[in-house]
């Protein structure tokens, strides 16, 4: 029975701490710009950057707080770093500057 109660417990504590992991899949919405900005993250590491009519494709990758980002047609990827902070996404841009996007 010993074995049981921990087998539950175990179960338990693993789909809490898994369930609690902020996700950077959805549509993102810039809030610290004058232009509406937008950046969407897709469960197949695929991705679009949107701004006024333009629009970028790219790949990505997130994992331990670093955010790459290739451009489709560019050589070099865009390294960030990335965290959240309540329900918002903050990037950290190439000049130190956090921009603050939140889920739509």
């Amino acid at each position: 029975m010993k074995k049981y109660f921990l087998g539950v417990f175990l179960l338990l504590s693993i789909l809490l701490i898994t369930g609690c992991k902020k996700n950077i899949v959805g549509r993102w919405r810039a809030v610290t710009t004058n232009n509406e900005y937008y950046y969407l993250f897709n469960k197949d590491k695929t991705c679009s950057y949107e701004m006024l009519a333009a629009r970028l494709d790219c790949t990505y990758e997130a994992n331990d707080g670093k955010l790459t980002i290739q451009f489709k047609g560019n050589e070099k990827p865009n390294n960030y770093e990335y965290r959240f902070e309540e329900d918002n996404l903050i990037i950290k841009d190439n000049t130190g500057r956090d921009n603050k996007f939140i889920k739509e």
